[in-house]
């Protein structure tokens, strides 16, 4: 097998008439040997629910990525990203394909973004695929505020004062509209606090214990696009934003 060939991943049409494209590709020089990856309409399909599965060259499920999309729709909603236990945190690199299987899909079907719901322990993984924090539940943002806030390392001090300065006035206020621009704070330093973590590697010394809404747009996609660019190289993928 030669590692260096490259893989150009196919983009289909859902259905004629119909303008929801996905894509499917191989991925030829993983540890784990070939991979190939397919998006296709999910068991609970109706139209609108998908799925992408990575299997290996017998067949075996991988991981696995389920989501909606309606037809000429500018966003999609992931519902679920899996990768089999045995294969996790082993430098595979399954999670990061089926992201950038995602990536493709928004690219394609020109979305302006694809919207989950993170757990908590998944909120970084989240993060270094450059998602953002996109909340809007008061809960949902004073608890991601409390972990930021009891984070007493110095490096993080200025974030955890800018979010108790946050929490203080959440708690101080019962007018919606200002609990909702709240959030629109919260979330810019939530971000910025998550990029940090991430840069300086201690996502494991301080997780998050409440999930939180995160979104990929494409204008992020564009803006980290070089980013993206090398993980695309590293998977040997035929493709650039």
């Amino acid at each position: 097998m030669n590692i260096n060939k490259l893989s150009k991943p196919l983009i289909t049409l859902y259905q004629p008439q119909d303008t929801r494209k996905f894509c499917s590709f191989s991925i030829l020089n993983n540890k784990a040997g070939s991979l190939n990856l397919e998006t296709k309409p999910d068991t609970y399909g109706q139209g609108y629910r998908f799925v992408t599965e990575l299997r290996n060259r017998f067949g075996k499920l991988l991981g696995f990525e389920q989501f909606t999309l309606f037809d000429k729709d500018r966003k999609s909603t992931g519902l679920l990203i899996s990768v089999e236990e045995e294969y996790r945190n082993k430098k595979y690199y399954f999670g990061e394909i089926l992201r950038l299987a995602s990536v493709i899909d928004i690219i394609e079907n020109k979305l302006k973004k694809f919207e989950i719901y993170s757990k908590s322990t998944a909120i970084y993984f989240h993060s270094k695929y450059k998602f953002e924090p996109a909340i809007k539940n008061f809960d949902e943002r004073d608890n991601a505020l409390k972990a930021i806030i009891n984070n007493q390392n110095p490096q993080y001090r200025y974030l955890a004062e800018h979010a108790k300065e946050l929490l203080f006035l959440s708690e101080t206020s019962n007018d919606s509209e200002f609990q909702r621009k709240l959030c629109l704070q919260a979330n810019k330093v939530i971000n910025e606090y998550t990029e940090k973590v991430i840069q300086n590697k201690d996502y494991k010394k301080y997780p998050f214990n409440w999930g939180m809404a995160m979104q990929l747009t494409s204008e992020n996609i564009n803006k980290n696009k070089d980013f993206f660019n090398k993980l695309f190289r590293k998977h040997n993928i035929d493709y650039k934003i």
